[in-house]
């Protein structure tokens, strides 16, 4: 009977938070900027590589739905949930993350890269510190040979939760503004200090990117936003 709960209690959640992501995500009016990008990385056939920082992926995740690319989901309660959201919106999962099956989902994600997948990514999770990119995505496009495609995303009106990454949440009928940056292509590390330093140019490209959304949207920097 304990069984049953939980499995029915998993299925409520999931439907929850389905039916109220969807439901905000598709009032939003999202416009983009360098989707010309996006659409020749997809058509290039040579795998590649798009980047957010973790606060910010609700409406990266909608905006790129049905796409065919691939993301790395934790293997946890939390990443079941996050995967079958994911994957209800034509994503691919690879199981793992930074602190668990690590090396598996570099393996992986490095062979789906060169089949001519897209890897999507949060690369300062999966619990930060925020907006600091850690070394994966560098070794994932090293041993690829791929390009990183940062994106950015501003919004309107949003909660921003007290969490780590002040993750937000966009209130319906916002306005919201989708950037996709240039493009960065590692070049081969040999040492952990190189790494670390294509790990600053890698976070700077997508707060760049941020910037730009950000711009784009209200003519200046970010704005404050409501908080749960």
């Amino acid at each position: 009977m304990k069984d049953i709960w939980k499995k029915l209690r998993a299925e409520i959640i999931w439907r929850l938070l389905w039916l109220v992501s969807t439901g905000i995500a598709c009032t939003v009016r999202i416009r983009s900027v360098g989707l010309e990008r996006l659409e020749e990385m997809l058509g290039s056939g040579q795998g590649g590589i798009l980047g957010t920082w973790h606060g910010t992926t609700i409406l990266p995740i909608y905006y790129c739905r049905h796409k065919g690319l691939w993301a790395i989901v934790s293997v946890s309660r939390d990443g079941e949930l996050q995967a079958r959201l994911l994957q209800s919106r034509g994503y691919n999962i690879i199981h793992g993350s930074s602190r668990a099956h690590g090396a598996k989902a570099l393996l992986e994600s490095v062979k789906r890269i060169k089949d001519g997948g897209i890897i999507t990514l949060t690369p300062d999770g999966p619990r930060g510190p925020a907006k600091v990119v850690q070394q994966g995505i560098v070794m994932m496009a090293e041993r690829s040979g791929c390009g990183i495609l940062p994106v950015g995303i501003a919004c309107s009106r949003v909660w921003r939760f007290n969490s780590w990454d002040k993750h937000e949440v966009p209130k319906p009928f916002s306005k919201a503004v989708v950037v996709f940056g240039e493009l960065v292509h590692v070049e081969a590390c040999e040492t952990d200090e190189d790494r670390a330093k294509w790990s600053e140019v890698i976070g700077k490209a997508i707060s760049a990117a941020d910037e730009k959304a950000a711009v784009e949207l209200f003519g200046k920097g970010k704005q404050d936003a409501d908080c749960l």
